[in-house]
């Protein structure tokens, strides 16, 4: 009597409290840099009275305060809250699907080889066993015996390569197998943790159907952008191309997906800045290590040199369409949003995929650079304006200059000037050298102070077809000493900061031209004093 009360008791609770699990399918997706707002969509079944209705084989790490709803039928949502199930891990990925097949194909293929093997070896066995003749009462002449003998060489030695080939074809199915298996047990892992789940409660008056429409972030995706710069002539605008490069780790694939790139982040303003007093007090000074000199003009963004160049032919490639063409830009006042018209699919765990986002052409002037006391080679410099509107986030940048890959920068339009300045590599096509003027150059002594005079000679030759513009960069020391006195002599029209040293020259060439750039300068300091120069 008391087992029947307690299961009717148990029966009243689960009829006055239904719960009822629901699958739902992803409608699109916004990834943020850091983080993925998904919305998905489900239809499920409503029960009268009080229940729950339970969105499972979600991520686990859905952060709650992000979790919304709506949802069409016939009942009332009492409250939407998101939980963590431990006893349940994620659907099985196509991925996982497949390489569980294949590690059960090449098992058996496995285990038919080495029984193959074995029937050879067992044959093996069986020659060898009976290589000897018949008994002495039977007779048993040369031709038989020789015949007997090419019957075992021949019989033996295919055996032998048998046993050999299979051998050969179970160790090359074997190093497959751990291959999969390995991999396996990688997606294993991910397959190993909890899900998330978004339960509704909800109340009825009656057995009805629902339509839910919710979404939540997860902070296992994101996205980074990277971009192509490309000049293919320098009496052209340059080509910018804005790509994408995206990931996510959610337990689950993105298939065939409406993607959404922002630029918003979802981890800020939800909470207003405040400001905290600001006391001020002293410091120690501090000495910063002097900063190594690059050959390349003041606030340039530096491409990596060092890498090889490849030559692209153009001529006879087919161009293919690109996603870029199909990207939507949508603006607000905080954020920028990329629409990617195109379904997009992205594997669970698999590497970044990259997108075309957004091509522009940017005007540009192409200018020489060039700091012979440093470096010897001259560098053509593309100088970027009306970039703001394109790049707008920092991100790694590829320089290609004439269909050849010429290095990689890093962009950050948040400490980029008006103008961005970008090396397109050096140029041999234009030559510059710095000599030592030996016979305007010396030393002489003048009571208790000496005189020390430098002179160099900086020779520019333009052997390109075009007139260029050329920006030329010497120096002459800074006295750091009230006892030492510094003067420029001879400056051959180059602008002169007396605070930096500094000589700039800039020079327009015509084809084939050439040109002299001499200065000098001296140095005045006590005899018993030394100092060194160039």
């Amino acid at each position: 009597m008391k087992r029947f009360f307690l299961s009717g008791l148990l029966l009243l609770v689960i009829q006055f409290y239904a719960t009822a699990s629901s699958d739902s399918r992803i409608k699109n997706i916004r990834l943020f840099p850091w983080g993925a707002e998904v919305t998905r969509t489900a239809s499920a079944t409503v029960d009268a009275g009080p229940g729950e209705v339970v969105f499972t084989n979600l991520p686990a790490d859905i952060d709650p305060a992000s979790v919304q709803l709506k949802a069409s039928g016939n009942f009332t949502i009492l409250s939407v809250n998101s939980r963590t199930n431990h006893l349940q891990s994620p659907q099985l990925t196509r991925e996982h699907q497949v390489l569980r097949d294949s590690l059960a194909y090449y098992r058996q293929e496995i285990d038919r080889k080495q029984a193959l093997l074995k029937v050879y070896e067992e044959e093996e066995s069986l020659l060898l066993a009976n290589k000897r003749p018949g008994g002495s009462e039977t007779g048993f002449t040369m031709g038989d015996l020789r015949s007997l003998a090419d019957f075992f060489r021949q019989r033996l030695t295919e055996v032998k390569n048998l046993q050999l080939d299979t051998r050969a074809d179970i160790a090359r199915l074997q190093e497959r197998h751990n291959r999969i298996n390995n991999q396996l047990g990688r997606i294993h892992a991910r397959q190993n943790t909890p899900v998330g789940e978004i339960v509704v409660t909800t109340t009825a008056t009656r057995r009805v159907n629902g339509e839910f429409e919710f979404s939540y972030i997860t902070y296992r995706a994101g996205w980074n952008v990277l971009y192509d710069v490309r000049v293919n002539d320098t009496g052209q605008p340059v080509d910018l191309l804005m790509k994408a490069a995206v990931f996510q780790n959610s337990g689950e694939d993105w298939e065939n997906v409406q993607l959404v790139l922002s630029t918003a982040s979802p981890h800020t303003g939800r909470t207003l800045p405040s400001l905290s007093t600001w006391f001020l007090r002293f410091v120690e000074p501090v000495v910063h290590a002097p900063r190594r000199h690059q050959p390349y003009a003041e606030g340039m963004m530096r491409s990596e040199m060092a890498a090889p160049v490849y030559i692209l032919d153009m001529e006879d490639t087919a161009v293919a369409g690109s996603l870029a063409e199909v990207v939507q830009v949508d603006e607000t006042r905080t954020t920028r949003e990329y629409s990617i018209a195109t379904p997009f699919t992205l594997r669970s765990g698999s590497d970044k995929r990259i997108l075309e986002v957004q091509k522009s052409e940017v005007p540009a002037s192409f200018t020489y650079y060039a700091a012979p006391r440093i470096d010897t080679d001259v560098y053509l410099v593309a100088r970027l304006t009306e970039w703001e509107e394109f790049i707008i986030m920092p991100g790694e940048a590829g320089i290609f200059f004439e269909n050849s890959w010429v290095g990689e920068t890093f962009i950050d339009p948040g400490i980029v000037r008006d103008t961005l300045e970008l090396s397109l590599g050096t140029d041999r096509g234009v030559r510059i050298e710095r000599n030592r003027m030996a016979d305007h150059s010396g030393r002489s002594l003048l009571g208790r102070r000496t005189t020390e005079t430098v002179a160099w000679e900086i020779l520019v030759r333009n052997n390109k077809n075009r007139t260029i513009e050329i920006e030329v960069r010497d120096q002459i020391p800074v006295s750091g000493h009230g006892d030492i006195q510094v003067n420029l002599e001879e400056r051959s029209g180059a602008a002169f900061n007396e605070q930096t040293g500094m000589l700039v020259w800039k020079l327009t060439l015509a084809p084939g031209e050439s040109s002299t750039l001499p200065f000098r300068y001296t140095v005045r300091y006590p005899s018993d004093k030394i100092i060194r120069l160039e």
